[in-house]
């Protein structure tokens, strides 16, 4: 068996993939048992603990819609319940994506080639703690050692490097539109230095709204012709339009016009779609597009970047030519289709190297000769190095004191998030201490509580953030208000916050790590032992 230990996944919204590094350095994508390069993301809970991942859980959408998991990265790290149902058993979003992970892995290994064990999975870069602690859980249900979660566009631009014959520094804006995110980010590349610049991202915007839109043209066009026949009742058919839209959407991304024929009822309609009606039913998709590449242009011009040497354009929505014309229309944009589909997976698995490059043995011989590589090759793994950002603002919870009710009533007065983190703060960060006081005379304790930015932008109101984490700082001195608490944010080169609080006078300190979602390793484990009873298969 010949074993290469280090695998990048692209767990999509859509579709996934999967891709390794070969003996001469290059990313290769590894086929599924259809000979297809990505797996569309999609469960058919067939019977109890039996389940089809991809095209063909996908056809079966069509008989049972009821039995089938879709779109399950939108729900990673949700703070609302999102479990689903089958066959009377629910599955967190944590454990289906798992059992993507798994038919992956299984489709890999099917020829006795391959084994999967250390990978790298890729997320959108504006996700949040929450949904990429979410992502490493679904690799551990799957039994993978999840080296680390990487940023997609971060991952696309380490393979377009390593395609760069040239030297010196370049700026690079990647847009990144998938099957369900939409995800920008402007990095620095200069030799095996990667330093990234900025990110935005939409974590709801991608190409099944699309066919969201497409679909519902489609029906409108067909009760208009059989205004007595109402088929949204009927599950199977909604389904099969939902497929006939994405046909639609791809159809019309290499040609003008296309007719589709809709039967239900014992009727048929024809439909006339053009590609001027996608643009006119998705201008706000595309205004939005716009949006988020204007917000990561603006931040990096704030650090100096207004140049790009080249604009990228990677995930499965952006081969639909209204996406590059917006760009370039709008933001002045001269864009370069970048190997949509699988740019990813590449770069996280040239990533998946470098870190166990990074982790390997004490001398750099002992490193190649573990990773099946070169002694050059291990050098260069070795030496690459990339920098992250923070992906959203971190802050407390305190009281505003611009509120005048803060000095006479504050337990009533205007409370609001200070954001100790900021958006684009390079990674490993520290916030350092931050002065808070208290709002009580003789107050012996106080409450830490942690929120993240939960919109598109920072914001103070407690209502734009979602809170994280808590923690009880006790044990403070006896005194009038207004005693000082500093706190201070950590966050390391993957993501984990640790947060610190003290009251300097007394030494009274607290210190936790935030663990976001209700699963610790126990519930982990039996998450690993119920999927691993399943029978996968594609």
């Amino acid at each position: 068996m010949t074993e290469y230990t280090t695998f990048g996944i692209d767990l999509g919204t859509t579709h996934s993939c999967i891709a390794y590094v070969d003996r001469s350095g290059r990313p290769v994508v590894v086929k599924n048992e259809i000979g297809a390069e990505t797996t569309p993301s999609v469960v058919y809970f067939e019977k109890p603990e039996k389940v089809l991942v991809g095209s063909a859980a996908k056809n079966s959408a069509l008989l049972a819609p009821h039995l089938v998991a879709e779109m399950v990265k939108r729900d990673m790290g949700s703070r609302v319940p999102s479990d689903r149902v089958y066959h009377k058993k629910k599955y967190t979003p944590e454990e289906i994506s798992a059992l993507i992970l798994r038919e992956l892995v299984r489709s890999t290994e099917k020829n006795d080639e391959f084994r999967v064990k250390d990978v790298v999975i890729t997320v959108p870069a504006h996700f949040g703690i929450a949904e990429r602690d979410a992502t490493r859980r679904a690799g551990e249900i799957a039994k993978l050692n999840v080296l680390d979660v990487l940023d997609e566009p971060t991952a696309a631009a380490l393979h377009y490097q390593t395609t760069q014959s040239g030297t010196g520094t370049r700026h690079v804006l990647v847009c990144d539109l998938g099957g369900g995110t939409y995800d920008t980010t402007v990095i620095r590349l200069q030799d095996k230095d990667f330093q990234v610049i900025s990110i935005a991202g939409d974590d709801k915007l991608g190409g099944a709204d699309w066919d969201e839109r497409i679909r519902d043209r489609l029906l409108r066009e067909f009760t208009a012709q059989h205004p007595r026949i109402d088929p949204t009742a009927d599950d199977v058919f909604m389904q099969d339009l939902m497929i006939t839209a994405e046909d639609v959407k791809k159809t019309l991304s290499s040609k003008q016009s296309h007719r589709v024929g809709l039967r239900f009822g014992g009727v048929a309609a024809q439909v006339e779609f053009t590609r001027a009606m996608v643009e006119e039913l998705t201008v706000d998709l595309l205004d939005r597009v716009v949006d988020v590449t204007k917000r990561v242009i603006d931040a990096a011009a704030r650090k100096g970047v207004r140049e790009f040497d080249e604009v990228l354009l990677v995930g499965g929505m952006t081969k639909v030519p209204s996406v590059a014309a917006a760009l370039q229309e709008r933001l002045g944009l001269e864009t370069r289709l970048y190997e949509p589909d699988l740019a990813v997976a590449k770069g996280a698995a040239l990533f998946a190297m470098i870190s166990r490059a990074k982790r390997g043995a004490a001398s750099t011989q002992q490193t190649a000769d573990d990773l099946g590589i070169s002694v050059g090759q291990a050098e260069a793994m070795i030496s690459t190095n990339v920098q992250r950002v923070v992906s959203r603002g971190f802050g407390v919870k305190g009281v505003d004191p611009a509120d005048p009710l803060a000095q006479t009533r504050p337990m009533q007065a205007r409370q609001i998030v200070v954001h100790l983190l900021q958006p684009d703060t390079p990674l490993p960060a520290d916030s350092g201490p931050y002065p808070f006081m208290t709002v009580a005379d003789n107050q012996r304790m106080v409450e830490v509580e942690v929120y993240e930015q939960a919109g598109l932008v920072p914001s103070e109101e407690v209502a734009d953030n979602t809170k994280i984490g808590r923690g009880r700082l006790s044990g403070l001195p006896a005194g009038p208000k207004g005693m000082q608490i500093d706190v201070s944010f950590v966050m390391s080169e993957t993501g984990q916050l640790s947060v610190h609080a003290t009251e300097p006078s007394s030494g009274a300190e607290l210190r936790f790590d935030l663990q976001i979602g209700n699963m610790d390793q126990r519930a982990i484990a039996s998450a690993q032992a119920g999927i691993a009873k399943h029978d996968v298969s594609g």
